[in-house]
């Protein structure tokens, strides 16, 4: 059996997060074993997951009753580590509620005590404590435990009903599906992490909308691979447009250049004739040209070269 365990320890910093894994499900060969495939599957997602992050370590060992796991992560830890630990253990729940008998999962810290702590884990022939939802599923589909009859209801004496007064319809609220605390806790620390993101993207665009990104399906579909950050997945959905809006002020930083430089034809050389001025040379005049010049000097005009 696979005994898979987690736990907190809260210190200055705040809670040091732990998940253990050990033992060999039993359920069928070698190579044919679905629920040692889930667990491996589980466990390997986690290191992969928090691969890179300074606070998060994985260790393995090989024992005689099979190898053992471990992934811890030192406080303080960010809210999205946190979230990747609510999801293996949200796995792990599924798992040992569909095969108690190859799986057992304990959830030691303080908010296992509100959704699935088993005491029996390591305390098997002791007094049985009380069981949680979860562990009176787990107990029931491995046949130790008989589903529990209804009590029956006190009976009532009958009433005449009193006629009720119309009352106007209203459009019935479709009901909220109710999620294992474990995948709630996940669910509700993801839209933290979201929230938190999306206030950092308003500070440079401040019309940015999450909801309405949601919408675009290129979006939505970054958003729900692991570990992808709302500012990641925008400039990945946006990447056309982006080189598309920086392509146009290219193209219209070189259009005012040019207008510039034809305003200014003088200072660029752009005035009609030769780029340089050139001022007439009397040693390149012709014979008339020059004694037109004498001429002119003679009647009093004043000649500037």
């Amino acid at each position: 059996m696979i005994k898979v365990c987690y736990s907190e320890l809260d210190g200055p910093k705040g809670l040091s997060l732990r998940l253990e894994a050990a033992g060999h499900a039993g359920y069928a060969p070698a190579g044919q074993d679905i629920v040692c495939a889930g667990a491996s599957t589980l466990m390997q997602a986690l290191v992969y997951l928090l691969a890179g992050e300074e606070s998060a370590r994985s260790d393995a060992w090989d024992e005689p009753e099979g190898p053992r796991l471990a992934v811890a992560a030192q406080a303080p830890v960010a809210p999205w580590v946190q979230g990747a630990f609510e999801l293996a253990k949200a796995g792990f729940t599924l798992l040992a509620e569909r095969y108690p008998d190859n799986l057992r999962f304990a959830d030691v810290s303080r908010s296992g005590q509100q959704s699935m702590m088993d005491l029996q884990l390591f305390a098997e022939g002791e007094a049985a404590p009380a069981l949680s939802p979860e562990q009176t599923r787990q107990a029931v589909a491995a046949g130790t435990l008989k589903p529990e009859a209804p009590a029956a209801q006190p009976e009532v004496p009958q009433q005449t009903p009193a006629k009720p007064e119309p009352q106007p319809e209203t459009p019935a609220q479709p009901e909220r599906p109710v999620l294992p605390l474990p995948v709630e806790n996940t669910v509700r620390s993801l839209h933290a992490r979201w929230a938190a993101e999306e206030a950092a993207m308003r500070r440079s665009q401040p019309g940015f909308d999450l909801k309405a990104e949601l919408k675009n399906p290129e979006m939505r579909r970054l958003m729900q691979l692991p570990g992808m950050r709302v500012q990641d997945a925008y400039r990945l959905a946006h990447y056309e447009d982006a080189l598309r809006a920086t392509a146009q002020t290219v193209e219209q930083g070189v259009v005012e250049r040019v207008q510039q430089r034809a305003a200014r034809p003088l200072e660029n050389g752009l005035r009609p004739g030769a780029a340089a001025s050139v001022r007439p040379d009397v040693a390149a005049m012709t014979r008339a040209q020059r004694e037109a010049l004498e001429r002119r000097v003679l009647h009093g005009a004043q000649i500037e070269l």
